[in-house]
């Protein structure tokens, strides 16, 4: 059982693999930027799609489901253990959560930014982004989402065709590739609604 507790609430922070365009110094991007041109194609977006399909199939049997779902969570698990004795002690969460710290520091320098205490790793909405519903809660609903035709698993098809949607609402002038003004707009109206949605009352 404090395995597993412990996990969860490891792994809520370490599973949030999102898809999000990250963007370094000089207006260049890690992510679906293939040619590292700053501007993003849908080309670019559909083979970046198919990587991480590739890698989040654990067992590459063609879908994502529970069992790769299971299978990324203990290899997670297995790193923070590194005295592998089937639990994280709090020693080893304070390591992993410096060692996560250390690499972002080093990702807001490329971009010359400095890291702020409690800010949460690039993406859409910078600091807020760490505070949306519950980080793993968050992604599994995203990754719910994907899954159109209900039937528990995330094909490639799926996968890919959620990618081409995410980017077809950036283009906002339709001309099939997403500028970095587009990106930050995307970013800015995303936060916004974020920002909107937490101002409402409860119930």
């Amino acid at each position: 059982m404090k395995k597993t507790l412990i996990a969860g609430a490891a792994l809520a922070a370490m599973l949030t693999g999102s898809m999000a365009i990250a963007q370094p110094g000089g207006g260049k991007m890690r992510g679906p930027d293939a040619n590292q041109d700053g501007v993003i194609t849908e080309a670019e977006v559909r083979g970046h799609a198919r990587e991480r399909f590739a890698k989040m199939d654990v067992n590459n049997d063609g879908k994502i489901d529970k069992a790769d779902r299971e299978a990324r969570q203990a290899e997670r698990f297995k790193k923070l253990d590194t005295d592998g004795n089937g639990q994280i002690s709090q020693a080893e969460m304070t390591a992993a959560r410096e060692a996560r710290e250390a690499k972002r520091g080093e990702r807001m320098a490329q971009r010359g930014t400095e890291a702020k205490p409690g800010e949460t790793r690039g993406g859409p909405g910078g600091k807020w982004r760490g505070k949306r519903g519950g980080g793993g809660e968050g992604m599994q609903r995203g990754m719910m989402r994907m899954d159109t035709n209900k039937d528990g698993a995330i094909s490639l098809a799926e996968f890919e065709a959620a990618a081409v949607e995410r980017f077809k609402r950036q283009d906002t002038n339709n001309d099939g590739q997403v500028t970095k003004a587009e990106r930050d707009a995307a970013r800015e109206a995303m936060k916004q609604r974020w920002q909107e949605k937490r101002a409402k009352p409860a119930g």
